[in-house]
């Protein structure tokens, strides 16, 4: 499978730097450019001579030196957000490995198809321009901002950033349009690069960094940036969820089972996860934090872990580059459909749910930086790594883990690893200068190993509860092997040409929440609280608002005109006119009665999930009932509701029902609301009917209720 030559590896000093996490802006740059690519190429100054581009690997020699300290600078500092750092890595890869396919007897490109190139033709020499070319204008489309060092990547080796070949088939012409064409490829894949990489879905947290009001679901963290200042999380790149992946597959056909602990009405579980992570937090030795560092350094575990083992492999450079993107491709697909179920649940991070159950109580647990473990308060506990900025289930980490190192078993065709991570004295990130207390050793003998050590790492480090670990580690292979089989076929020369990638469409399972509701649903502020009649309303209502120029009085069951069964109801009255959002601790369907000039209305509201609440806007007075059942009505043993609704009409001439529950007024059989319900009692006249469906006027105009929840005299049928 591999095309083996026997290379140099001058990153050594370069791993040191990234694994003790020198990544301190310009200072870091400086000193990588200084230590690495100066040594690596050999350039004036240095003590060997400039090598011939036939003897050079140009991903790892060239191409990775330079645009890590970039990414560094530019996206991450710490090495530790997975989305985008592998964002770049894929691109620029694939476009090397494009390049390189037509000097191969049977491989294609994914997004450009060059003419297959004599035996002549297919030099060591050629392949890497070819390479470093595609490298260079796929670079230059993904940090264009950069342009300066990629101009400079080439012509310290003796290339020209402005040859674009003035044949086709010259490694200059095929290296620039491979890169160029893996820009056009991906430019529009879902992430929204275009857009500087904003989200594109309209999520907001339920939560704020201030008060977690849903317990369940994830609270943006508040991050120091200096003295006395902070900085809110915000949820990185939801829209990863709807990026086409890499290896030919459906998302949204895979997927993962709810985080039951994580939801406060399984107290005992959700207890005991919380519980389970302090106990780990209070018992960290240096190697255990060296090795959640090791696995939140994306770079480093992931990248370095490949260039060991494909160096020891001795690896071809076009081999190089195509096994590091069966790696990256595996690792980016994992992280779609992660961040498709994490958008699906939403699910509170452990420092949350943490400070949820205990409050000011004491715990016991590593109390900070260079402090140990201590009885501290657990509204000031700390996870040892920071917080990640997306919700917490399932494990994006620990999924990436899986399904890179899958794909590293199928390419390298064996489990066998064999690679070590050194981590001197007082190397540590976290607790610099104190953790390790000795020189400690981390080494990972097989894949296996690695994936399991990475995803304990996360439990480790704190930032993850153990079951989106396990939910993780038992998913995610899957990844490797469909990123490898479909690499596959690339190199057998099967795989068809494929069109510029598209964003897929919203996830169907994902919380139907725009960003206006999702806004409308944050907590008062001190300056404008909700008022005290609100918040001390009930334990089963929350009322939240920006206003404090309304009041709140609970009903239950009285004097509610309404026939039929309900679960609890509110009244508002006072202005309204800034929104107020109510919320009942159970599911059902919310019914809004509106009382004007002493005429009532009753109406359907438009409702939203935020865990176990229901909850639903309003901006006018009136009462908010939630009703037994939810929207639309659960259907009877008969399941008439959900029913075929394509059989044909049947005229009625004397039919009369009675509903027997609040139903929704629909235009068509099982079609679209006309923002109306029928109410519990109701009498009408049918017209006509399906299987399922009654054709009937109500207020004047007509339209279609359920046969569900009606009882009928006369002839229908």
């Amino acid at each position: 499978m591999f095309e083996r030559i026997r290379l140099s590896f001058p990153l050594a000093q370069f791993h040191r730097y990234l694994a003790r996490g020198l990544v301190i802006g310009t200072v870091f740059v400086l000193m990588i450019f200084s230590s690495v690519v100066l040594q690596g190429q050999g350039r004036a100054g240095a003590e060997s001579p400039v090598p011939g581009l036939e003897n050079v690997n140009p991903l790892r020699d060239i191409v990775l030196p330079r645009v890590i300290p970039v990414i560094a600078a530019d996206v991450s500092t710490t090495y530790g957000d997975a989305t985008l750092i592998n964002r770049i890595f894929f691109v620029t890869t694939l476009a090397m490995v494009d390049a390189a396919a037509p000097y191969h007897p049977t491989a294609v490109g994914v997004y450009t198809r060059f003419e297959r190139q004599p035996e002549a033709a297919r030099t060591q020499r050629n392949i890497n321009v070819a390479m470093l070319h595609a490298a260079y204008h796929a670079l230059s489309g993904m940090l264009p901002e950069r342009q300066a060092a990629w101009r400079e990547m080439l012509s310290e080796n003796g290339l020209n950033p402005l040859d674009e070949g003035a044949q086709a088939n010259s490694p200059e012409a095929i290296g620039s349009a491979a890169g160029k064409g893996a820009v056009a490829g991906r430019i529009d894949d879902g992430m929204n690069q275009r857009g500087n990489y904003a989200d594109t879905t309209g999520y907001a947290p339920m939560n704020t960094a201030y008060h977690l009001y849903y317990p369940s679901r994830w609270q943006p963290g508040m991050r120091r940036q200096g003295n006395g200042v902070y900085t809110v999380q915000h949820y990185v790149t939801p829209q990863l969820a709807n990026t086409e992946p890499f290896a030919i597959f459906d998302p949204r056909q895979l997927r993962v089972a709810p985080p039951a602990a994580s939801d406060p009405e399984n107290w005992d579980a959700y207890k005991s996860q919380a519980d389970h992570v302090l106990a780990v937090s209070a018992s960290l030795s240096d190697e255990e934090k060296m090795q959640s560092e090791l696995f939140d350094n994306k770079v480093v575990s992931l990248t370095y872990s490949f260039l060991g083992l494909g160096s020891a492999n001795q690896l071809s450079p076009q081999d190089f580059a195509r096994g590091y993107l069966v790696s990256l491709a595996a690792a980016m697909d994992s992280s779609i459909v992660i961040w498709q179920e994490k958008t699906r649940y939403d699910g509170v991070r452990p420092y949350s749910a943490i400070q949820y159950i205990y409050g000011d109580e004491p715990v016991s647990a590593w109390a900070g930086p260079g402090r140990g473990t201590a009885e501290i308060p657990a509204t000031s506990w700390q996870s040892y790594l920071p917080e990640a900025d997306h919700p917490e289930y399932p494990s994006g980490s620990t999924c990436g883990c899986y399904a890179y190192a899958q794909s590293m078993r199928r390419f390298f065709g064996s489990d066998e690893l064999n690679w070590s991570q050194t981590y001197p004295a007082g190397s540590s990130r976290i607790e610099p200068g104190l953790t390790p207390a000795s020189d400690i050793n981390l080494s990972y003998a097989t894949w296996s190993d690695f994936a399991n050590s990475c995803g304990e790492a996360r439990i480790l480090g704190g930032v993850h509860f153990q079951a989106a670990v396990d939910a993780s580690a038992a998913t995610c292979s899957v990844f490797g092997d469909l990123a490898y089989d479909y690499y596959s076929s690339l190199m057998d020369g099967s795989a068809p040409q494929r069109a510029p990638a598209q964003p897929l469409e919203p996830d169907p399972l994902a919380p139907a929440i725009s960003a206006e509701t999702a806004a409308k649903s944050l907590p008062p502020t001190a300056n404008s609280p909700t008022p005290e009649s609100c918040e001390r309303l009930s334990d089963t209502i929350l009322v939240s608002s920006p206003s404090s120029a309304f009041n709140c009085h609970s009903l239950g069951d009285k004097s509610l005109p309404v026939a039929g069964k309900f679960i609890d109801a509110v009244e508002l009255t006072g202005a309204l006119d800034q929104g107020v959002q109510v919320c009942f601790k159970k599911s059902g369907m919310l019914i809004f009665l509106e009382k004007n000039s002493g005429q009532e209305a009753i109406s359907l509201m438009t409702s939203y999930g935020m865990g176990d609440l229901t909850c639903g806007w309003l901006d006018y007075p009136g009462i908010v009932i939630l009703a037994s059942g939810v929207n639309p009505a659960p259907a009877p043993a008969a399941n008439l509701e959900t029913a075929d609704s394509d059989d044909s009409v049947t005229p009625l001439t004397d039919c009369r029902l009675t509903t027997t529950y609040w139903l929704i007024f629909r235009v068509a059989p099982n079609g679209a609301s006309l923002d109306e319900i029928v109410p519990n009692g109701a009498q009408l006249t049918a017209f006509a009917r399906t299987t399922s469906w009654f054709n009937v006027i109500y207020e004047g105009r007509p339209g279609w209720i359920s046969a569900g929840y009606v009882e009928h005299e006369g002839d229908c049928l």
